[in-house]
């Protein structure tokens, strides 16, 4: 995920169907932009675990994602949930093993189906 993501614009959308964009800085910084709010703010990683928070004022909030390649330019985002496991291993896709965001490489073709809004 850090060569797919990192120095990258990602275009994407929510399970609702609502499009957003997000720009990660090589520095770590990020840029977050949909139809009606932006936001700026941070992203790391935690192990396999990549988390994404932003600057207070923008009503955004962030959070830690476990991501799953499921194109050649697809990616579905699954909330994190750590569990004491043995070896502390970060579990992996979300309780409900549902997407709640899909994106893609902007300037490169999609292969993520299209929102059914």
């Amino acid at each position: 995920m850090r060569a797919a993501f990192i120095g990258k614009t990602l275009d994407g959308h929510y399970v609702d169907g609502l499009a957003w964009t997000e720009t990660y800085a090589t520095d770590g910084k990020l840029d977050y932009r949909e139809s009606f709010r932006s936001g700026r703010g941070t992203w790391y990683f935690q192990g396999a675990v990549f988390c994404t928070f932003y600057e207070p004022g923008y009503g955004l909030n962030g959070g830690c994602w476990t991501t799953v390649q499921v194109g050649a330019n697809c990616y579905e985002f699954y909330l994190a949930v750590w569990r004491d496991t043995e070896g502390g291993e970060d579990a992996a896709p979300g309780p409900l093993r549902a997407w709640i965001a899909r994106a893609w490489r902007q300037g490169e073709v999609s292969s993520c189906d299209e929102p059914s809004a």
